[in-house]
Formats: C-alpha cells, sequence, structure tokens
C-alpha cells in the first residue's frame, strides 16, 4: 500500500493568506499559512512585532483568557487560536507555520470552515515520515457545578456536546437545550462542525464589550442568542451546540493528533485548557518522561 495522509506527517503543498477582523480586538491581521518540515507541528509565528516571535503549539503554552484560547511564548501572545487549529487537525495536516502579521487570527465567517476552505485550496503534500498518533490514556473529567467534561479512551475520536440554555424555560418552538454526537472525521467535520459560527447571548453583549471582547463580530458571524432564542438566521438548528463541540475539537487539537471521546456538558475554554493539561500529563507518564500512573 503507497503513503496516504492516514499513515504518514504531512503540510500543505502551498503558501496561502487571509485577512480580516479579530473576534475580541475587532482589529485587522494578516495570516499566511506555510508549509513546514515533518515532525515540526504547528507553531504560529508574530510577524508584525520588530523581532519575529514563534510560540509554538503546546499545553504549556496555553495563556488564561476568557472566552477563546491564547496561547504565549516569552510574553508574546497569539489570540483565539481555537478555530485555525480545529481547521488544521480536521484538515489532516500535521505541520504547519501559521504567521500572524497581528495579536489575534481573524475570525472569517466565525467557524472554522473559511481555514478548512484555505487549506483544501492548499493542497496536502505527503511525506516520508510516519504519523505518531496519540490516545487518550485513562479517563479524565473536570467539574465545575453543574459543567462537566469527560475524556475517554477511544478509538478514533468522537465528539458528545450538550449546549444548556439555563435562561430558558421549555416553550414552543425553542428547546432549553441543544444536543450533538458524532464521529468526527475530516468529512464529518466539515459537513457538522466547522460551518457552525461562534456564540454570543444578548444580555451579555453590552459588558463583554466594554470589557474588551467580541469587538469585531456582526450578526453574519456570530449566533446570536436573546431570550426568545436565536436572534437572526442559523446554520443548523442546534449551531450554539455544534460550536460548542468545534471549541473543544480545537482546543484539544492543541495536544496534537489525539484519538479519544470527548464529553462537555456546558463546558467552555477554561475547562478545556484544565482538561488537556490532565491529558498532557498522562500523556508524559506514558512516555516514561515522569514517573507515576492514571489515577
Amino acid at each position: 500500500m503507497g503513503k496516504t495522509g492516514l499513515n504518514y506527517q504531512t503540510t500543505i503543498l502551498k503558501p496561502m493568506r487571509y485577512e480580516g477582523l479579530g473576534l475580541h480586538t475587532g482589529k485587522r491581521s494578516r495570516v499566511t499559512v506555510l508549509p513546514a518540515l515533518p515532525d515540526q507541528g504547528v507553531c504560529f509565528e508574530r510577524y508584525d512585532l520588530p523581532e519575529a516571535q514563534v510560540i509554538p503549539v503546546s499545553p504549556g503554552n496555553i495563556k488564561r483568557s476568557r472566552r477563546a484560547t491564547d496561547l504565549e511564548c516569552n510574553g508574546v501572545t497569539v489570540r483565539t487560536v481555537e478555530h485555525i487549529m480545529a481547521a488544521i487537525a480536521w484538515s489532516n495536516i500535521d505541520n504547519i507555520i501559521v504567521r500572524l502579521e497581528g495579536e489575534e487570527v481573524p475570525l472569517g465567517d466565525g467557524s472554522a470552515l473559511t481555514y478548512v476552505d484555505l487549506f483544501e485550496e492548499a493542497g496536502l503534500a505527503v511525506s516520508d515520515v510516519r504519523r505518531q498518533e496519540i490516545n487518550v490514556a485513562c479517563p479524565r473529567r473536570v467539574t465545575r457545578g453543574m459543567s462537566h467534561l469527560i475524556a475517554l479512551p477511544y478509538e478514533g475520536t468522537r465528539v458528545t456536546f450538550l449546549f444548556l440554555h439555563n435562561r430558558f424555560q421549555q416553550g414552543d418552538g425553542y428547546p432549553n437545550s441543544e444536543y450533538i454526537d458524532t464521529e468526527v472525521t475530516p468529512e464529518t467535520f466539515k459537513k457538522e462542525i466547522a460551518p457552525a459560527r461562534t456564540i454570543g447571548f444578548q444580555w451579555e453583549l453590552g459588558t463583554i464589550q466594554e470589557q474588551g471582547l467580541a469587538l469585531g463580530a456582526t450578526l453574519r458571524q456570530a449566533v446570536i442568542i436573546g431570550e426568545d432564542g436565536y436572534i437572526g438566521c442559523t446554520r443548523f438548528s442546534n449551531e450554539a451546540c455544534r460550536h460548542k463541540a468545534l471549541d473543544l475539537l480545537g482546543d484539544v487539537a492543541l495536544l496534537g493528533r489525539i484519538q479519544g471521546h470527548f464529553i462537555g456538558i456546558g463546558s467552555g475554554h477554561s475547562m478545556n485548557h484544565e482538561l488537556i493539561k490532565m491529558i498532557a500529563g498522562d500523556l508524559e507518564v506514558k512516555r516514561g518522561v515522569q514517573t507515576g500512573s492514571c489515577n
């Protein structure tokens, strides 16, 4: 059997560029994606600084942040990486350089589809270096009140998410929760998860914008949830839930190409970060880098 992107590491065939506003900063930035060498992994590069700064993708580089996933290295930050990270992972790309002119990755259409389309146009190059699959080693769970996030060993990748509309009562035409459960492949990701846009709650918008967040989103790029349900058109009847699954997959991609069943109930980025740091610790134990066991 010949080489395929399922067995060997991949990168993109040619550089591609995209420019737009950041979700939270509302500032224009430009991203250029470049081919990378085998075993280089995914790395961001702040190219707008007097001296370019490389920020490797690693759970250890997660910066404490609100409503997004930011990475930081040597005091330099890249903001809101979760959508492009999900697109990289589920476009079957192992190694890539994401060169950023600006602080925040452009929002695109509010989903991961902008970057999935970009990578499809770039094409895929397969190397001679075998891919190293990693797996969730043992069950892990994060719980905060009524919110839960669980990772289980699993052959393949599966995501299950329950999105709770805590302010709503069950009524005609609008449910008080949304649910998705899907086996994730490049095909199902592109069709069922990637198009789901970022979400916001109408009653929070004024407050979070005063805090300097969500300054770059419009109704075309965001799903706004009001007192009586969605405001404006949606791409899916459960678009908010699908976008939470997208965020979860994008955060999990900080670990690399990992297999497992990821289950979220009302969880978000900060719980994602806590969980993947647990899993990263388990992986180090499994490789024999440190002593200990799953417990």
